[in-house]
Order: C-alpha cells, then sequence, then structure tokens
C-alpha cells in the first residue's frame, strides 16, 4: 500500500492548485472578450462558436420569480438578430471554486479526532474493514434484467463498510446498476445522497429512479435540468407539495409588486413598493426554506450535483451513504464537497476514459506555491498531488483491487469494436452480450440498404502518403483558449464528408450518424462541410462525446505530418473514448504512417485496424 497521506497538507496543496486552475480559466474566458476575438480567423470563430465558447444572439423573454426569492430570467433566439452574430461569455464559475476553497480549508482546519473513518480509510491511515455480506442476505434484486457481475457490483457495495468502487466500462450499464443499488439501499432504511460532476449525470439518474416510486428531491436551478426531471426538482416541489401552500400567496404577491413597479413612475411609490418587496421577499425566504427543509427532509433518496451538495438545502442533513456517479470524471476537491462528514462511499466511474479537464499547467502550479510559499501561508505542499489525479484513481491505487468491481458485460459495441478496448485496457475481460454482438447498420429497425459501409462494423480510411497535411490556424489563440492545439486537415474532412454521404445515400438516418474528433479546428471544418447539409448529424469533440452513443460514428484523426508527431492524440483514455461510442459501425479516419509513430499504443491500434477493419485508401484526386 503506498505511504498515507497528510489530510491538511493534502487540502493545502489543493487550495494552491485550485488558484492556478481557476486563474487559467479566467485567463481563457477573458480571451473571449478580448480584442483577440475580432482579429481571428473565420475558422477560429467558427470553432469559438462549434465547442460552446459562443452563444448566438439571444434576447431575454421573460423573468419570474424563483428558489430562494432569485430572479429567474429565460432567454430565446433572437429572431432579428442573424446567425453571423454572437456573444461572448464568461465561462469560469466562481461557485464550484468557491465551494471547493471552502472544503479544502474545512480539511486544513480539522483536528484529527473530527476526521471519519473513510477519511482515514481514504488517506491510507487505515485499510478498509472487510465487506460484511451476512449483513445483506439474501438478495431479491427488483430488476430481472441485470447480469451477473452487476448483481455482484451491487451485493459487493450493500456489503462494503466505508468505500466501494463500481468499475464500468463502456456500454456495461454503470446507470442501470447505480439505479437497482440505490432502491436496494432505500428498502434497508438507508438515506442516500447521490451526487455527479455534471447536471446531466444527475438527471439522468433521476430519470431512471423516478418509475422505482423511490423518494426523490432534485437539488438545482432548474434551467439547468432536463425538462423530463423538473417534477423532482425543490424548485417545482415546492409550487406544487402540500407543504408549497405556506410559500405560494407570497409568491405570488411577490410577483405582483414587480409587476406594477413597472406601471409605476413616481419615486416615492417605487421606493414604497421596493420596501415591501424586500419584507416580502425575506418573508418568502424563510416559509421557503421552512419547506425545503422539510421536503429534502422527507426525502429517502437526495440528488445534487458535486458542487449543488454544498449549498444551503443540505446543510445538517445527514446520509448513510453517499453515492458519486461520474467519479472518474471529477476532481478530487470537488468529491469531498459532500464526502467530509460521509460515514460510507461508493464510487462508480471509468479511470481508463477521459478525466476531468485541467488548464492550468505545472508551470501554473509552481507559481501558484511559489506566491503561498512568499506569503507564509501554513501548510506542508505535496508534489506528488494533482488535479488530473482522481480520487477514484487514487483509492484504487492505495488500497488495490480488492475495492473494486468491474461490470464486464457490455451492451452497445459489435464484438469488432469492441475488441481493441477490451484486449488492450479492460484486460480481455468485456463481452458483447448477444444483443449486440453481430448487430450491423444493414441490420437496423429501417430500411438501409446493404452496402460495403452498412455491412461492415469497422472501417479504416489511412490516408497515408502525405497528400492529407494537417495544418494549424491561430496558433497562439488556441493555445491561449484551451481549445485543443487548433488542428485540423481539410482534406481527411473530404474524406470524413464522402463517408458520411455513403452511409445517408444508403439509408442511414442522419441523426443516428455522429462525426466526432479531437481537435475543435477540425470540428469547426467538419461544421461548415456537414452542419447545413445535415442538420440532425451530431457533431462534436471526442471529448465532449465521452458517455454517448450512436449507431454510427466517424472518428477524424486528423494529424498527419513528416514529423510524426501526434500531441495529445496519444492519450490513450482519450481514444478509448472515441473507439467506444459506437453500436454497430465505427470508421476512423487518418494517417496511420504518423499515428503509429506515437506510442506502442497507438503502434498497436494500427496494426489492429489493418488486419481487423475494412482497410481503405482514399485517393486525394478524386476529392477534389
Amino acid at each position: 500500500m503506498p505511504p498515507s497521506i497528510n489530510p491538511t497538507s493534502f487540502a493545502t496543496t489543493q487550495l494552491t492548485l485550485l488558484q492556478a486552475e481557476q486563474t487559467a480559466e479566467i485567463t481563457s474566458s477573458t480571451l473571449f472578450t478580448s480584442s483577440a476575438i475580432t482579429t481571428a480567423s473565420p475558422s477560429t470563430r467558427r470553432t469559438l462558436q462549434a465547442t460552446g465558447h459562443a452563444l448566438t444572439g439571444i434576447v431575454l423573454s421573460q423573468c419570474r420569480t424563483g428558489l430562494g426569492g432569485r430572479v429567474v430570467g429565460e432567454f430565446v433566439p433572437d429572431a432579428a438578430v442573424t446567425s453571423t452574430s454572437s456573444s461572448k461569455i464568461k465561462l469560469a464559475n466562481d461557485v464550484t471554486y468557491r465551494r471547493m476553497n471552502q472544503t479544502m480549508e474545512k480539511m486544513v482546519k480539522m483536528a484529527e479526532s473530527e476526521h471519519t473513518h473513510f477519511m482515514r480509510v481514504a488517506f491510507g491511515h487505515t485499510s478498509p474493514m472487510l465487506p460484511d455480506y451476512d449483513s445483506i442476505g439474501a438478495l431479491e434484486f427488483t430488476d430481472p434484467t441485470l447480469n451477473d457481475s452487476q448483481k455482484e457490483a451491487i451485493r459487493f457495495a450493500l456489503a462494503a463498510r466505508e468505500i466501494a468502487l463500481i468499475h464500468g466500462p463502456p456500454g456495461t450499464g454503470k446507470t442501470h446498476t447505480l439505479i437497482e443499488l440505490i432502491v436496494q439501499m432505500v428498502q434497508r432504511k438507508q438515506r442516500v445522497l447521490v451526487c455527479g460532476p455534471s447536471n446531466i449525470s444527475v438527471d439522468n439518474i433521476v430519470e431512471r429512479l423516478a418509475p422505482k416510486k423511490v423518494p426523490v428531491v432534485r437539488i438545482g436551478h432548474p434551467a439547468r435540468l432536463l425538462p423530463s426531471v423538473l417534477d423532482h426538482s425543490l424548485e417545482v416541489l415546492t409550487h406544487t407539495s402540500e407543504a408549497a401552500a405556506i410559500v405560494r400567496d407570497v409568491r405570488k404577491e411577490i410577483d405582483q409588486k414587480q409587476a406594477s413597479i413597472r406601471k409605476t413612475r413616481a419615486a416615492r411609490e417605487r421606493r414604497a413598493i421596493y420596501d415591501d418587496l424586500r419584507e416580502l421577499r425575506r418573508e418568502f425566504r424563510e416559509r421557503e426554506n421552512k419547506c425545503v427543509e422539510n421536503l429534502v427532509r422527507e426525502s429517502s433518496v437526495v440528488l445534487a450535483t458535486l458542487h449543488g451538495a454544498g449549498g444551503h438545502q443540505l446543510k445538517n442533513q445527514k446520509f448513510d451513504v453517499v453515492i458519486i456517479d461520474e467519479a472518474s470524471q471529477a476532481l478530487e476537491a470537488q468529491c469531498w464537497i459532500p464526502l467530509l462528514s460521509a460515514s460510507k462511499v461508493v464510487l462508480a466511474g471509468d479511470h481508463l476514459q477521459l478525466p476531468p479537464t485541467v488548464k492550468s499547467t505545472k508551470e501554473n502550479a509552481k507559481k501558484a506555491a511559489k506566491e503561498k510559499e512568499d506569503k507564509k501561508e501554513n501548510g506542508e505542499l505535496l508534489e506528488n498531488v494533482s488535479l488530473e489525479t482522481t480520487l477514484f484513481d487514487r483509492l484504487l491505487s492505495m488500497h488495490g483491487p480488492g475495492i473494486k468491481r468491474m461490470l464486464t458485460t457490455q451492451y452497445r459495441m459489435h464484438e469488432k469494436i469492441m475488441q481493441f478496448p477490451s484486449d488492450e485496457l479492460y484486460d480481455s475481460k468485456l463481452m458483447a452480450a448477444d444483443s449486440v454482438k453481430d448487430r450491423l447498420l444493414k441490420d437496423l429497425p429501417y430500411e438501409v440498404e446493404e452496402t460495403d459501409d452498412t455491412k461492415e462494423p469497422l472501417v479504416f480510411w489511412d490516408t497515408q502518403g502525405g497528400d492529407f497535411p494537417e495544418k494549424t490556424e491561430d496558433a497562439d489563440l488556441g493555445k491561449k483558449a484551451h481549445l485543443g492545439e487548433s488542428k485540423s486537415n481539410d482534406m481527411e474532412a473530404l474524406v470524413v464528408s464522402r463517408h458520411v454521404d455513403a452511409l445517408v445515400d444508403a439509408g442511414i438516418h442522419p441523426e443516428d450518424i455522429a462525426v466526432i474528433t479531437p481537435y475543435n479546428g477540425q470540428l469547426a471544418v467538419l461544421s461548415q462541410m456537414l452542419r447545413e447539409k445535415y442538420p440532425s448529424i451530431e457533431l462534436g469533440s471526442v471529448d465532449g462525446f465521452q458517455g454517448r452513443e450512436k449507431e454510427a460514428v466517424v472518428v477524424s484523426l486528423v494529424r498527419s505530418n513528416s514529423e510524426h508527431e501526434v500531441g495529445f492524440l496519444g492519450e490513450r483514455r482519450r481514444l478509448n473514448v472515441a473507439m467506444t461510442r459506437p453500436k454497430r459501425h465505427l470508421c476512423i479516419c487518418g494517417d496511420s504512417e504518423t499515428i503509429s509513430k506515437g506510442s506502442g499504443f497507438l503502434k498497436r491500434w494500427m496494426a489492429f485496424l489493418e488486419e481487423h477493419a475494412d482497410l481503405r485508401y482514399p485517393d486525394a484526386g478524386d476529392l477534389l
């Protein structure tokens, strides 16, 4: 077992790293409002729009009183604004950093006697206790579709004393497993807090949990929630529940007062209305806080994002178990927001897919550490702690595979698509379910022509030879804005476009196709080629497509140069995400000569594709 970690030093180091990360994010966000945008090339501006860094023209459509008496504004596209206009937005989220910092500061100040048993396990001061299988007895699963590895993961998580890791490779039904686990915990009268790093990760669980008739409350701003889960949100429950009656009248009066302000011109009358509003909002908050407290306390399962778990709604709330989904995509400091007082934790994720995005560099962290040292702040800094290392990673490294159970049957990919990631990353343990192992595009439940594309699960367009060179535009802006090095490859994009044309011509619905690439510069090129022609096709970055799936996925690898440089394409976790998104058809477009020189992993992948894929060589002359 690796040496134990001092929680105070760990938290002090995290505070330093978070300071560097927030500075890097603010720098990146500020760039989008600077003159660099107006002087950037059209391709870079398209990149910003394609990657969600700019919003097309929108207008405020309505205002209303929301949870906590706050004003909720709703924005809609402005029909009078042309599609070429864009409004830059500031991306750095101060609330998330503030809550992570507050949590780490609490950890710094905690006396050793305040550390929970889980904390002592998490920092290596004691080993996890053996699972207590006797305490769970004979399980009666409510879901008859669970496979053996899912059942074993549930048994283990129920029997674990402090920590259980559920390792869910792509398509193995991790969320499906968590739903049954939550139901089993509720049946055992346990109170559960379920968290995730993003709203979508939490909403996916709410959607699947709702039909189980489990009392749930979803904490979070309604504008960020899926419409399908709003009925379970605090915002809606404070309107519709029996406890909401004490709040409803005050809310109505506030809305009436706000409407009257717009009709009142006399300054004295307006001041009187504002005074009334101030008092009404105070009364509203008091009544609403009581309503919220009752709703949360009476719920068996509470769901929130990790930083949302630090809100006042959960203050002084006690839970028997904390479950964190997508734990491999969350910063460790973020995970500790709901974990500081936790007694038992279940982490679900896949440490072999992409970790959370970190914008700061080692140089940023060293600079922040130097500033901290100059200020003579207390606390030793740990050299081997980084933001890229997740809690899931660290616990697995510290305590070994005994605290983990892996899901082994996948329900997404054709077995030929699954084979390479299974052999290279998952110790050849993945098995394709009978229902998916040999399904092809030609077998879709609508009319599809049988062609060379629709009967092949794996296609490789090899662009080696030098006729498909990459290029870099606005490199300085791209690096500062963290837009994935701004690489693009126009000729390779034509190969992708022709392949998509062939799939659609064979009858594949555009909404069943995704085109992804590791580079945002290439995403902008592909968007220009395909968006207008196929509005319903999904275009995105590999990083942004994690957790998604499509019937057919086309991957543009971009890199093609005489130096055989592959950059961050060499990150095998990124490639794992790229190659595990499709159900029936995976098409790879790339230069095997360049890519195979990048690493041993890339060399083996290119060799696998050459042997097992339908290998094709595009003619540059035919594309122009």
